[in-house]
């Protein structure tokens, strides 16, 4: 099983927008209209570093992170919805986009998030949190050890007593008793 740590498929997302938001943003302070995310153009080449998968996650979730409805994405609406992600959770299709790489591969980690997402929303709220994806993992680790060291049912055993038993003779002796 992949090394589970939700921490680390969060931080990739969540750094992942933002740096990608700033590069785009290439030094203006106004913010980023859904224009300016489709038609970027860089004059110092900083359109090649900018990842393809979070420029069209900007376009196609514009109205979401643009909470103030100016039209523009500002620094203060990615920090808001880079805070949201975190603490109520990404959903199958956020995970989807915002963790898998430029080429459209996924990480192993990623891979066994998506693959087990619905048992590892615990709550059924449709979002897995860091916390959920850490619990997950535990409860996999703990299955791993009961199936690698399972337990003996003491039922299915027999057991071998000592006894003292006495003959017609008056004289003692020891006898093994099956108990089971």
């Amino acid at each position: 099983m992949a090394n589970l740590v939700g921490n680390s498929l969060f931080t990739g997302a969540i750094s992942g927008l933002n740096s990608n938001y700033l590069l785009m943003l290439n030094g203006s302070s106004e913010g980023l209209s859904l224009n300016d995310i489709i038609n970027h153009k860089s004059d110092n080449n900083t359109f090649n570093n900018v990842n393809q998968t979070f420029r069209s996650y900007l376009m196609s979730n514009f109205n979401q992170i643009d909470t103030d409805g100016d039209g523009k994405i500002t620094t203060q609406d990615v920090t808001n919805y880079s805070n949201k992600l975190q603490t109520q959770g990404m959903t199958y299709a956020e995970l989807s986009q915002l963790c898998s790489t430029n080429n459209g591969t996924m990480s192993s980690l990623l891979d066994t998030v998506l693959s087990n997402f619905n048992e590892i929303d615990s709550n059924h709220d449709g979002r897995v949190t860091q916390s959920e994806i850490n619990a997950y993992r535990i409860n996999e680790e703990i299955k791993d050890v009961k199936d690698k060291y399972k337990r003996i049912d003491p039922t299915k055993m027999s057991m071998f007593v000592e006894t003292d038993v006495k003959d017609d003779t008056s004289e003692t002796t020891k006898t093994d008793k099956v108990l089971s």
